[in-house]
């Protein structure tokens, strides 16, 4: 039997690709929109319980360095290389993804980030059953390390 290799830019290009399909066919399919706040901005909140996580990669340059690579391959599409949320499927998300450098979402917790990644909203899939849950903490540690670049 002959093993059929990919090259880094055809993996990526696939991921990207599925990702976008998830997105746009789950942004379609009627699911809760985020809830609405009186100013008529969409908000997202993590529940209480949220906070309470502990992430146990904290300050683990590695872990950040493996969610660096786990964003790369799963984040940029929507989010963009460096988080801006200027991805290459931004323009046609509704609500546009979150420039994960602002200060409010820095504020949050690393228990609530790794709520919203885990959970997902409305056009942001659910990473639960795609990334483990250490994948998403080192995730978690990546954007931590967005807002410093």
């Amino acid at each position: 039997m002959r093993k059929v290799f990919l090259s880094k830019v055809t993996q990526v290009t696939l991921i990207a690709v599925f990702s976008c399909t998830l997105i746009i066919a789950y942004a379609d399919s009627g699911a809760a929109k985020p809830r609405q706040s009186k100013q008529g901005n969409q908000k997202w909140v993590a529940p209480a319980y949220a906070d309470t996580l502990k992430n146990p990669l904290a300050g683990n340059s590695k872990a950040a360095k493996e969610g660096k690579n786990l964003f790369n391959m799963y984040c940029t599409t929507c989010h963009g290389d460096k988080g801006l949320g200027n991805g290459v499927s931004a323009a046609a998300l509704n609500p546009k993804p979150k420039n994960l450098t602002v200060k409010e979402v820095q504020k949050q917790s690393d228990g609530a980030l790794f709520w919203k990644i885990t959970t997902g909203n409305p056009p942001m899939v659910s990473w639960k059953y795609t990334l483990t849950e250490k994948q998403r903490w080192q995730v978690v540690d990546y954007i931590r390390q967005l807002a410093k670049k």
